[in-house]
């Protein structure tokens, strides 16, 4: 059984339309594309003092765990062709979301003209840059860029954690599917949190000196595309570096190593995306994870990453998501990472079963599973870190849902989800957000999302 994506759909429409003629190798004139994602979780707090204890961190996933009540994206691009085989690109992408563009949890908005109040991560630039290929003296198949970029990004379908990104301002060159990129990001971009003060608010919280100036690097190498084994393998390379730092312990330098693998359903109809990624000191965060974020480690600290999802097509009406993802952090020196000695590791393992009753309306359920590995309190051997009561904690996460919407497929948007969502931990000590009475909790809500 083979499904056509809303996406191709839209591609045959245009070329049916003749707004790219075949000569074309961008699409000509103003594209506008986007993405919305509207959640409410009916009658609970999205205070700012919260929004830490919502973060998924591999520890749940569905609705109730998607980040921002208002999230909303629109990426604008110009695209021309040229008479002498050149062709240009403008892309500008722009994002609105409460509280960090939709990475955190914001306030409910109201109409009083006044939501960023108290707030960060309001109407940002999230990209823009400038891209030209087949110059008269490129060989064909070449384009260089500049500008501020999502470069190489990939996300978990459940978790929706992006493992693989650069994003900062550089530039680089592309040659069909291998190039070189040089990206910079500055680490105290979009920090909230003042330790001397504990002050959470951006708007009060400017950048110091120090985070000005230790500006982080990433030479990004990769080459995509290798065709073997039944599918396709792209390979990356990252070298991070650092400026201006100080103390003797915090990374100044790194490398990163990916290998994604990209097939068939493991045999069956559908796809599958799998990767195993390696870093080492700036680059601890996934290996090929690379932004603002990517301060704050020690020189010694390391990761080993694996992640594969994919979707299975079942039947005509039936569909399978699946999601599988290990992440496992040490430090070969002092063998403490974030205050748990002997490193920790995270696994989750998630699935999302979907039945197609009709066009129109599918009946879906998100079902994770996740242990986070701990060691001991680098402070106080013989306890549990972060104050656990086990070293061992599992998380469980069931959601259902209802979905309406004009396309039943596992992809089709826009739709309207009410959902009801139960989520628990084996650490009574966990609690899921601020004033929860224990360790499981309930929650119903309705989630929006569209893409175009």
């Amino acid at each position: 059984m083979k499904k056509v994506s809303v996406i191709a759909a839209a591609v045959v429409g245009a070329l049916a339309s003749g707004v790219v003629m075949a000569e074309d190798k961008v699409q000509e004139g103003w594209q506008v594309n986007g993405y919305g994602h509207l959640l409410y979780n009916v009658g609970q707090s999205l205070a700012l003092n919260e929004t830490w204890e919502h973060r998924r961190d591999y520890r749940a996933a569905g609705a109730p765990f998607s980040g921002n009540p208002n999230q909303v994206e629109f990426t604008v691009t110009k695209g021309n062709n040229y008479d002498n085989g050149a062709w240009s690109k403008y892309v500008l992408k722009t994002e609105y979301g409460n509280n960090e563009g939709g990475n955190g949890r914001g306030f409910y908005g109201s109409s009083s003209g006044n939501e960023g109040h108290l707030e960060t991560g309001q109407l940002e630039f999230k990209e823009a840059y400038v891209e030209l290929g087949d110059l008269s003296y490129f060989a064909e198949g070449m384009s260089i860029w500049t500008g501020k970029r999502y470069l190489n990004r990939q996300a978990g379908i459940i978790t929706k954690e992006f493992w693989k990104q650069s994003s900062g301002v550089g530039g680089g060159v592309q040659y069909n599917d291998m190039g070189i990129a040089v990206m910079s990001a500055d680490s105290g971009e979009g920090s909230c949190f003042d330790p001397n003060t504990g002050n959470t608010s951006c708007k009060n919280n400017g950048l110091d000196d120090k985070q000005r100036s230790t500006t982080m690097t990433s030479v990004d190498l990769y080459f995509y595309g290798v065709e073997a084994l039944g599918g396709r393998f792209d390979f990356d390379a990252k070298i991070m570096t650092r400026a201006n730092v100080d103390a003797d312990n915090t990374a100044k330098d790194g490398y990163g190593l990916a290998v994604t693998y990209s097939r068939d359903y493991y045999g069956f109809d559908g796809w599958t995306t799998s990767a195993i990624t390696y870093g080492k000191g700036v680059a601890a965060n996934r290996g090929v994870n690379f932004g603002q974020w990517s301060g704050n480690w020690q020189k010694d600290d390391q990761s080993i990453f694996f992640t594969s999802y994919g979707v299975a097509n079942i039947t005509d009406n039936v569909q399978l998501g699946t999601e599988v993802t290990y992440w496992n952090l040490s430090n070969s020196e002092t063998d403490q990472v974030w205050g748990s000695k002997d490193g920790l590791s995270r696994l989750i393992v998630g699935a999302t079963p979907s039945y197609k009753i009709n066009e129109n309306f599918r009946l879906e359920a998100t079902l994770t599973y996740a242990v986070e590995a701990l060691g001991d309190d680098a402070g106080n051997p013989g306890s549990p870190a972060w104050g656990r009561e086990d070293k061992n904690t599992s998380f469980y996460s069931a959601t259902l849902a209802p979905v309406f919407t004009v396309n039943a497929d596992y992809w089709g948007r826009p739709q309207v989800k009410p959902y009801v969502s139960y989520m628990s931990s084996s650490d009574s000590n966990y609690k899921w957000s601020n004033g929860a009475s224990d360790s499981s909790e309930t929650r119903v809500g309705v989630e929006a999302e569209i893409w175009f």
